[in-house]
């Protein structure tokens, strides 16, 4: 069996991607939650202890007058949900977007159903063990293990070096002990989220690494692909040469309607049409070498006048393609070879080429 070294092509990614498979970590979003609620604690968190301080020491002044019932339970519950909503709301609503933001992220907006289909494989007892006995499996309880470890040690070192300030709190007012658990809390949290989005970063990396591990390709997996999304090469070429040679049969059939064939003389022939209502002369073909003699050949079958001038050979070939007009850099040397030919023509008589002004001037 082919051993698969290469990293996945464009095509098999966008495939996987089809198929709702993309790198994702499931720590990183709950990383960030968790240091977002933890900012967000810092600031808003305040009125929230601030309200319940309240609403406890409220609860505690009027114990005496109590009356202790459903009723009673129902509106004190109602009271205090009503003054906490306003923080919880904000609080949750953050935390929702920025959830939904990071997943966006992590999959770049992927959107599939394929996932939602029912999978029978995932019944399948003998499979069922292969997950449970596989590297991600073993991958996933090692990452929990680890995160147990971590978290509870940064837990412990932070209760215990703060355990005499927090055994403290039982000698201080409700107000100010409530105060100052908060502190507490919301420093351990945030200690507990820098140190969690740590192992969620290190996952992602696994994550993504793996994800491009599972779709390696082989070395024939890779040619069958560039194949798929590219062509057949054997097929293009012959296509392009086909099209080369329609290309020159057209170019070939066009000779006979040329005014005249500049040559080289043996390399080049350049096959120029000219009439009184052109704009400026036009290029029907030009070659090298073989074409060059077919289109000579051409042009003497037509009695097309064939006029040396090697550096306007040279010059038209370089810079003008077919169905092109003359340049306006040109249009003094070919007008003196178009001359020629109309003197020729009209038996040793003089005939000048007129073309217009803006032509000849090449502005």
């Amino acid at each position: 069996m082919a051993e698969k070294t290469e990293a996945p092509t464009p095509r098999k990614l966008a495939d996987a991607r089809e198929q709702g498979q993309v790198a994702r970590s499931h720590e990183i979003n709950a990383a960030v939650v968790l240091l977002v609620a933890a900012f967000i604690l810092q600031t808003l968190g305040k009125n929230m202890v601030r309200t319940i301080s309240n609403l406890l020491v409220d609860t505690i002044q009027n114990l005496s007058t109590v009356e202790f019932s459903a009723a009673w339970f129902r509106d004190y519950s109602a009271k205090s949900l009503l003054a906490l909503l306003p923080s919880l709301g904000i609080i949750m609503a953050v935390v929702l977007v920025v959830g939904v933001a990071v997943t966006l992220a992590q999959t770049r907006f992927l959107f599939s159903t394929k996932k939602l289909a029912p999978d029978f494989s995932r019944i399948n007892p003998i499979k069922g063990l292969k997950r449970i006995f596989s590297k991600t499996t073993l991958f996933e309880l090692a990452k929990t293990i680890v995160k147990l470890l971590v978290i509870g040690w940064t837990l412990y070192s932070y209760l215990k070096t703060n355990y005499m300030q927090i055994v403290s709190l039982a000698g201080m007012d409700l107000n100010a002990s409530i105060s100052q658990l908060a502190k507490f809390f919301f420093a351990l949290m945030t200690r507990v989220a820098i140190i969690y989005f740590v192992i969620a970063a290190a996952d992602y990396a696994y994550q993504l690494w793996s994800f491009n591990h599972n779709l390696r390709m082989t070395k024939q997996e890779v040619k069958e692909d560039m194949r798929r999304s590219e062509g057949d090469p054997l097929i293009k070429s012959r296509i392009r040469a086909m099209q080369r040679r329609n290309s020159r049969r057209r170019m070939m059939a066009a000779v006979p309607k040329a005014t005249v064939i500049v040559t080289n003389p043996t390399h080049l022939a350049i096959a120029i049409q000219y009439s009184k209502d052109m704009r400026a002369p036009k290029i029907l073909a030009k070659g090298m070498n073989k074409i060059a003699e077919n289109i000579v050949k051409i042009a003497k079958g037509n009695n097309i006048p064939i006029v040396q001038n090697i550096p306007l050979a040279w010059a038209i070939y370089k810079t003008i393609d077919i169905d092109q007009e003359i340049s306006p850099d040109l249009y003094k040397a070919v007008a003196e070879v178009l001359a020629y030919v109309l003197k020729t023509k009209s038996g040793g008589v003089h005939s000048a080429v007129k073309m217009t002004p803006q032509n000849s001037t090449g502005n």
